[in-house]
């Protein structure tokens, strides 16, 4: 081979690895491990270039495209057979921190945990974001979440803007001014218009707050949130997983109330004891004394009745999170959560409590937030004052049990949409398209902006296939 033609293939190679690191095709899962999908390669992005140059490809070679941060979501958002993955963790730069205005400017790959300690020393702290630390910024902004905050609603009421890679190529600004309707259809589109690049976000002031723990079984939780909710900087409930009269009877209201005197900055706190928290945890899950000494303990050192705490904000939203970590190749651990407005949230959790009990759903912890009205985006949950009801559930990985986890599933549907509630996309494909249509009347009006921002359907993965994609088609 002639040298001059030798140097040019291993130039052409160079550029290549230089442009973005593939790795062939592989299995890929979510951390449910429900799905596995075969797709055809993984690109770890770490320059805007690599996206670009990702979508081109895709264009060309008439794949399609799927992103992924963390993978925590469950119900398929990051997966689709032989598409093109995405992966956004390399790009993770905090770009600017404005603390005059009280903004981060952060690129879709950063965590949470490294916007906190970028704006820890700036006595800044995150709006709203889910309760613990370990997620990407473009996922939740992809999700749409929420979290322990009382006065914000979800994280879209936060966003001041995003910069967008589309499906032609073209980086576009997207905020409530500029390509507005893009804007609330990113926000929860589960990455289906484009690849959000960065976003600038509204912080607010980190502050010394006093946590409070409250008795209160759920008849009376409603009430409490009446009352107290305005006052709050954060807040969340737990009831009880402990079989017996007290199964999910026995609740408590965590309230953080803002100090009064400052002395910030605090050093962020890490988790301790994670194997010890693991070691119990782990008990739990095929134990009814191991469920029992978690609820005693738990309310017992963690969060203790009657007891105050003094805490920064910042380190409020860095609760315990690794213990939580699981893998094994028969059973796994997912979440649910369901929406209820204040007035039905008593009568949901009896309905809750029936479905659970009855069909045995291995349920691991139940914890509660208040989530405020917001309907800016296109697939909104939280159409008024709401409680969101958290499920950690245990069960197993083969069909009869994914068959039987669809049943009582839809059972559970059905209860919060008779109870003027509605349930999170973030999980698994449990539900049915009709209940779909029913908990999110606007989805045509996704549908609507996907085809013009992405006619050719580069985006794509199993929740949107699954749900969109068959009413679409439709």
């Amino acid at each position: 081979m002639p040298l001059a033609r030798w140097l040019g293939l291993c130039a052409l190679a160079l550029m290549l690895l230089l442009r973005c690191s593939l790795s062939l095709a592989s299995t890929q899962q979510d951390v449910s491990r429900i799905d596995r999908v075969e797709i055809d390669h993984v690109v770890s992005v770490r320059t805007e270039a690599d996206v670009i140059g990702a979508l081109e490809d895709a264009r060309i070679e008439g794949k399609q495209v799927v992103i992924a941060g963390a993978g925590h979501s469950q119900g398929g958002h990051i997966l689709y057979p032989n598409a093109v993955m995405l992966d956004m963790r390399g790009y993770d730069r905090v770009l600017n921190i404005d603390t005059e205005h009280k903004t981060i400017t952060v690129q879709a790959g950063a965590t949470w945990a490294q916007v906190q300690e970028a704006i820890n020393p700036q006595r800044l702290a995150v709006a709203v974001m889910q309760s613990s630390n370990i997620f990407s910024v473009g996922g939740s902004i992809s999700a749409n979440i929420h979290g322990r905050h009382t006065q914000q609603g979800p994280i879209i009421s936060t966003v001041r803007s995003m910069r967008i890679a589309l499906a032609n190529g073209q980086i576009v600004t997207a905020s409530r001014d500029i390509h507005p309707e893009l804007f609330s259809a990113a926000i929860g589109g589960f990455g289906t218009l484009g690849v959000i690049l960065d976003a600038t976000l509204q912080l607010v002031d980190d502050q010394m707050l006093i946590k409070t723990v409250t008795p209160v079984d759920f008849e009376g939780y409603a009430a409490h949130l009446r009352t107290n909710a305005s006052a709050l900087s954060l807040h969340y409930g737990r009831c009880s997983i402990a079989p017996g009269e007290r199964f999910l009877e026995e609740c408590f209201a965590i309230d953080y109330r803002p100090a009064g005197a400052q002395n910030l900055p605090q050093p962020l706190q890490q988790e301790a004891h994670v194997a010890r928290d693991r070691l119990l945890f782990n008990w739990s899950r095929g134990s009814n004394i191991g469920k029992t000494l978690r609820w005693e303990l738990q309310k017992g050192l963690l969060d203790k009745p009657g007891s105050t705490a003094l805490i920064s904000r910042n380190n409020a939203m860095r609760p315990p999170i690794r213990f939580l970590d699981y893998s094994s190749e028969t059973d796994t651990d997912i979440l649910q959560e369901y929406f209820v407005p204040l007035d039905e949230f008593p009568a949901f959790m009896r309905a809750l409590k029936n479905v659970v009990q009855e069909n045995e759903v291995n349920l691991l912890s139940v914890t509660l937030r208040y989530v405020h009205a917001n309907t800016e985006n296109l697939l909104p949950y939280a159409t008024q004052n709401q409680v969101a009801v958290v499920l950690y559930i245990n069960m197993d990985l083969n069909e009869s049990a994914l068959t039987h986890a669809e049943q009582w599933t839809r059972m559970l549907v059905d209860r919060a949409l008779e109870h003027s509630g509605t349930y999170y996309l973030v999980y698994q494909r449990f539900p049915t398209i009709p209940q779909f249509q029913r908990a999110y009347p606007s989805a045509q009006a996704l549908i609507d902006c996907k085809l013009n921002y992405d006619p050719g359907g580069v985006f794509n993965n199993l929740f949107y296939q699954h749900y969109l994609g068959r009413l679409t088609n439709d």
